[in-house]
């Protein structure tokens, strides 16, 4: 039977352990440094190698992470590196995000423009999606020339779309079926 990994469930593990000891912050803060660790190509795959020994790969880990990182998730590195699933460390820490995100009452949103917001707007359209989810948010923007206009939203698992292509796509889709 093969095995699946859930990034989601270790997040939910982690984030129990973080607020037993009151050391979310901590662990939020030692899971982005692992995850931006596993941004080099090189690292990641020596992490993940079945070639690489389990104890070579631990005391590479805890070589380069026993004084930056807490015991714990230089453990929990080693952990998943033992299984050649160090590369779900984003995964995890995104999950773990969301979990904090979620416990102080805040929800991210991303929002997608055609042309870059002015905090004006960016306000603006924040203070609107807020009222709309009931929540806190956080927002990122992008840039996305190909929805030509307006911008489309994602906060959780809404989509909040007020792009021009889309009304263009629905201006041809209501003219191919009228004729």
């Amino acid at each position: 039977m093969a095995r699946t990994f859930s990034a989601r469930r270790y997040a939910q593990a982690i984030f129990q352990i973080a607020e037993e000891n009151g050391e979310v912050e901590k662990w939020l803060g030692d899971l982005t440094v692992l995850a931006a660790a596993l941004g080099d190509k090189l690292f990641a795959s020596f992490v993940d190698s079945p070639q690489v020994e389990t104890e070579r790969k631990s005391a590479v880990i805890r070589e380069l992470f026993d004084k930056e990182v807490a015991g714990l998730a230089v453990n929990l590195m080693c952990l998943l590196a033992s299984i050649n699933a160090a590369k779900n460390i984003p995964s995890i820490t995104d999950y773990f995000q969301e979990l904090v995100d979620e416990d102080k009452g805040m929800e991210r949103c991303e929002i997608v423009s055609a042309i870059a917001l002015t905090d004006e707007q960016r306000g603006r359209i924040s203070k609107e999606i807020s009222e709309f989810v009931g929540k806190v948010i956080t927002v990122e923007t992008r840039v996305d020339e190909k929805i030509l206009g307006g911008f489309v939203a994602r906060v959780g698992d809404k989509l909040i779309d007020g792009s021009l292509k889309t009304r263009f796509d629905d201006l041809k889709r209501e003219l191919v079926r009228t004729t």
